[in-house]
């Protein structure tokens, strides 16, 4: 009791107490990972990035970029992360945009475009293959479940695609042009000037100005267009790989091993105390089993002609082709080298195989198979084409043909396509393989992207095809190459950690390794850091970017990275620029010949004064002199191409007056104007409305949605939030 008296008392301890207690409890949630204090000073750790106020999740962005990952195998990661990311602004905007317009997209209006994108008639049909789809996933047949959630994820991405089309249907409804346009227009085609003018070239002017274009020359320039040369983070890397390539070693082992196939050998396997006898290839009774045995690759059972061969013979070595086109069955021939690899080859086996075939054929086609005038389902058109091979036979199929058949072209020929090559790229190829696998007589069935076709095999030419059986060997780095290839690297990276920029270089390039640089990289920098012509990976390009970005990573760190295929790149970070206006260093090649036209523009200008002239422009610059007509609508000059700012000039100068030097695409001019043509009275351009209005059409379709992205606000926070969760 005397110490709830003493509480009592001490009331104003017990609301300290409790304030203490409350502020550490609101204080931890304050600064839990997703807290509002936190997201103010780091950003919602659930978002990548945001447009207009509009967020893209952790989640939706790695959904999307699974899927394309899935989809595309031959990009690499920070390609098809580049890919996502522009794909969802650009759908983001596309939805803000038509949400704004009151444009809505409805699920018939998917199914209906999808239907025309899978080339059938309507909505229904489409809807009825997807409900079999859907049902066949169900009972576990193979191949359906992934199938079905494909066309799902399709419907889901066809919205934004209707709703980009509708949105540009609606703008570019408001666009017209008047009669007054065309006439304009056409004046402008026509009227035209008569001008003499003095021409110097910009490389000639150099060589008499060294003009010199200074780094805050460039960022004036840049600072009065931000918007065009605004520039995310960046990085300049220098590197230094060791690819995992073979040594001339590591060949004349592969030649060795490839070469003991041609005669018997003994293998002793020491540890089980067995010896092992190989026949040579060539005395093999069974080369399939032989080459699965000991090739580095698998058998391949086909038959091809001589004659095929010769289609492949530029790609192969001319010994190797020489061999496969005079050999004789059970030969063997090599070694031979290519690529990467040297091969045995035996001629197998020969027999006559199809070199062309004759045949006929009855096609019943279906909705969706691109003849519209049929509207009978696919289960419908399977049910007739059964019946027709039912009763088919070499009796009655020129009246089957003239009953039943829907290609027109060949039912003139009583079903007739003549004769077609066994390797033919002009036509389907499911009737292709029922012509390969069928004899002379048989009637069958196959289906394609035409419909179903009730086939006859009406004649056969022969020629001889061949069985090849080849042992490869692939040349390939050993372990002592590898570990010396990583010992070099290994080496060389302690040499130079904590090195300068100059010290890298100059190590890498005494030691005669392979020395290059990346500058200006952004952090999903969508080319291969290294040339692929050198057969070095690029595999590691993502995570060499992520280290480089890492706030950690300070300029002058390196690294080592090894890829799976040991690999070996050592990267030194030169320099990191941050986001913001591009420097001038990585826009200089851009924006230098730009400030150096303008510079010479004005040196001429100060040179010839208040009254210049064509003769001075001539004799104190070595300009070439010369006269053209010239119209403001095409604003040619014979033998020099499109010059819009000499045709502004021609036009808005007196007869009889010379201009100042006028900045030219390729050079600087002075021009004196000779005669100025009336303009023309037009009687009719109505026939340049609907091309002024077709060509701004197409000019607002292409720069629209490219204007709204550049103008809106975004918020690329993906290096932040996803290296990391992967650091």
């Amino acid at each position: 009791m005397a110490i709830l008296g003493d509480i009592r008392k001490q009331t104003w301890l017990l609301v300290v107490v409790i304030g203490v207690a409350m502020l550490a409890f609101v204080a931890g949630d304050l600064f839990s990972e997703n807290s509002v204090v936190k997201r103010i000073f780091t950003g919602d750790p659930n978002e990548v990035g945001n447009i207009n106020g509009e967020s893209i999740s952790v989640a939706e962005f790695i959904n999307a970029q699974s899927i394309a990952s899935s989809n595309q195998n031959n990009l690499s990661q920070n390609q098809v992360s580049q890919q996502v990311w522009n794909n969802l602004i650009t759908k983001k905007i596309i939805l803000a945009q038509a949400e704004k317009a009151g444009l809505e997209v409805s699920d018939d209006e998917v199914w209906s475009f999808m239907a025309k994108q899978y080339g059938m008639v309507d909505a229904a049909e489409l809807k009825t293959q997807i409900g079999q789809l859907k049902s066949q996933a169900e009972q576990g047949i193979q191949g359906t479940g992934q199938a079905y959630q494909n066309f799902i994820m399709m419907f889901e991405e066809a919205k934004p695609n209707i709703l980009r089309q509708k949105y540009m249907e609606l703008v570019t409804m408001g666009v017209a042009t008047t009669s007054k346009e065309a006439e304009f227009q056409q004046v402008a085609n026509i009227q035209n000037a008569t001008i003499d003018y003095a021409f110097a070239s910009y490389d000639d002017l150099k060589k008499k100005y060294k003009v010199e274009i200074t780094d805050d020359e460039i960022n004036a320039y840049v600072k009065k267009y931000p918007k065009f040369y605004e520039s995310e983070a960046t990085v300049d890397l220098s590197y230094v790989y060791f690819p995992a390539t073979p040594s001339a070693e590591d060949d004349q082992n592969a030649l060795n091993d490839i070469k003991k196939y041609l005669t018997g050998t003994v293998v002793v396997d020491k540890v089980n105390n067995i010896n092992d006898t190989i026949p040579s290839f060539a005395s093999a009774s069974n080369d399939s089993i032989y080459v699965s045995k000991y090739s580095d690759r698998p058998f391949v059972g086909q038959f091809i002609t001589r004659k095929e061969i010769q289609q492949y013979a530029a790609q192969l070595p001319a010994d190797y082709v020489d061999f496969l086109t005079t050999g004789s069955v059970g030969q063997v021939g090599g070694p031979f080298k290519t690529g990467n690899a040297y091969q045995l080859v035996k001629i197998s086996k020969s027999k006559e195989i199809a070199d062309s075939i004759s045949s006929s054929h009855i096609l019943i086609s279906y909705k969706g198979t691109g003849n519209e005038t049929v509207t009978r389902t696919r289960d419908e058109a399977k049910v007739l084409a059964d019946s027709i091979v039912a009763q088919a036979n070499a009796g009655n199929f020129t009246a089957l043909v003239n009953q039943y058949s829907e290609d027109p072209g060949s039912k003139v020929k009583n079903g007739s396509i003549g004769w077609t090559s066994r390797s033919a790229q002009n036509i389907a190829p499911e009737y292709l393989q029922f012509l390969n696998t069928h004899k002379t007589g048989e009637i069958g069935l196959t289906e394609s992207r035409f419909g179903f076709h009730i086939i006859k095999i009406d004649g056969v030419k022969n020629t001889t095809g061949y069985q090849f059986a080849n042992i490869i060997k692939d040349i390939t780095p050993s372990q002592a190459t590898s570990d010396k290839n990583f010992s070099d690297a290994r080496t060389f990276a302690q040499d130079v950690q904590g090195k300068s920029l100059n010290d890298f270089a100059n190590l890498a390039q005494k030691k005669g390794f392979n020395y290059n640089t990346a500058e200006n990289v952004t952090r999903y920098y969508t080319q291969p850091l290294v040339d692929p012509s050198t057969g070095f990976s690029n595999e590691k390009d993502n995570d060499i970017l992520r280290w480089a970005f890492n706030k950690d990573t300070k300029p002058g760190s390196s690294f080592l990275f090894t890829t799976t295929n040991e690999d070996q790149i050592i990267v030194h970070l030169n320099a990191k620029t941050s986001k913001g206006l591009a420097s001038a260093k990585s826009v200089r090649k851009e924006v230098e010949p730009i400030l150096i036209h303008q510079k010479l523009v004005e040196e001429v200008n100060k040179k010839l004064g208040a009254s210049p002239s064509l003769d001075a422009f001539a004799s104190n610059f070595g300009a070439v002199k010369g006269n053209s007509s010239i119209t403001f609508g095409s604003a040619q000059i014979a033998g020099k191409g499109a010059e819009p700012n000499v045709a502004g000039a021609a036009f808005g100068l007196k007869p009889g007056s010379v201009s100042k030097a006028i900045k030219g695409n390729t050079g600087v001019y002075v021009i004196q104007v000779k005669t100025v043509a009336e303009a023309p009275k037009v009687e009719d351009a109505t026939f340049l409305v609907d091309q002024i209005e077709q060509q701004t059409k197409q000019k607002l379709t292409q720069q629209l949605i490219p204007s709204i992205i550049m103008s809106s606000d975004i918020t690329d926070s993906r290096m932040e939030k996803l290296d990391r969760q992967q650091m």
